[in-house]
């Protein structure tokens, strides 16, 4: 496998949107392309730490990418820890099909893990430790892939991760007598009800957002789209909830959850409405070695939420990798 790095290049004029410095990348960030070995193209940034404690990938969830990272990097940073995140394929600047680029497809979440495994033994040396960081569809994945692959992190963080969906009380089993045949039809690139393409029209205040209570970081996802169009992606369609509920069956087993025996750190948010905190809850009580973290007033999006909620969530973060990696904080 080939891989480049570059030094992030400056932000031109005309191509920053209209947000605070901290959203913006932080000094010293590098960015790269990774070929995976199929030949796809992960787009990557990391972030180095001064006399890091920890190395950590960051993946992140639907229809994310790095950018909105930014801040999370530069306060993880600051705490000690060396910074890799990459965008998953078909979101972001990685390899994207050619026809309806902003169409999610069907996740294919075992080559998601396999990715994630293939770039963290790639470029996490292991010295010093090395932590996984996984945030809501990305949680999903990091499942797959410490199940698969034990030992290969020293621990997990996983943020509002996606174990079930928000169904509205629809249970998954018959949810999927709808999805799979329309998939099967030719139909899973259609948005399913409710969803909508882009553009958003309305930028979300903190008490519409589904996703954060903070007035600035509610509207970080919808700003970099607005700023760079390559970012962009759709809803989900009924081919990417029909590959996700296929997942999250699999993973959802107890057979499955008692095999991984990684230390994680599961954090939970009290105002979840976009995947199921039942799920997460069902999940920490059977996975061995899991400390389940409930965030008091949050929304989905732990990392961009307001200032009390997000730093408990960062101060516990230090806590359990100290705790795993023997280092003060």
């Amino acid at each position: 496998m080939s891989d480049s790095a570059r030094r992030a290049p400056p932000v031109r004029a005309g191509q920053a949107p209209g947000l605070a410095r901290r959203f913006l990348a932080p000094p010293g960030l590098i960015w790269g392309d990774f070929t995976a070995s199929d030949g796809a193209i992960l787009r990557w940034a990391h972030l180095p730490a001064r006399s890091p404690r920890a190395e950590c990938v960051l993946v992140t969830g639907f229809m994310e990418f790095i950018e909105k990272q930014f801040e999370t990097m530069r306060d993880l940073a600051a705490r000690g820890l060396s910074i890799w995140c990459f965008d998953w394929r078909g979101q972001g600047r990685s390899t994207r099909p050619r026809l309806w680029p902003n169409r999610p497809r069907a996740r294919r979440f075992e080559r998601d893990r396999d990715d994630l495994v293939e770039f963290a033994r790639a470029k996490l040396t292991g010295v010093p430790s090395r932590f996984l960081i996984a945030h809501s569809m990305g949680g999903a994945t990091a499942l797959l892939c410490l199940h698969a692959n034990p030992g290969l992190f020293a621990g997990a963080i996983l943020s509002s991760p996606m174990l079930g969906l928000s169904g509205g009380g629809v249970p998954p089993a018959l949810l999927r007598c709808v999805t799979l045949p329309l998939r099967l039809a030719g139909l899973g690139t259609c948005l399913i009800p409710g969803a909508r393409r882009w553009p958003i029209v309305r930028t979300p205040s903190a008490e519409t957002s589904r996703l954060s209570s903070d007035p600035e970081r509610c509207a970080v996802h919808r700003a970099w789209f607005i700023a760079d169009p390559e970012l962009r992606i759709d809803g989900p369609t009924f081919g990417w909830v029909d590959a996700a509920l296929a997942m999250l069956t699999r993973i959802g087993r107890p057979d499955f959850l008692a095999a991984i025996e990684t230390p994680i750190l599961l954090g939970s948010a009290e105002r979840e409405m976009l995947v199921s905190a039942d799920a997460q809850r069902h999940a920490a009580r059977r996975l061995p070695d899991c400390t389940l973290a409930t965030m008091a007033g949050s929304k989905h999006e732990l990392f961009l939420e307001r200032d009390a909620i997000r730093d408990d969530w960062l101060d516990r973060i230090d806590r359990f990798i100290s705790e795993r990696c023997g280092a003060r904080s």
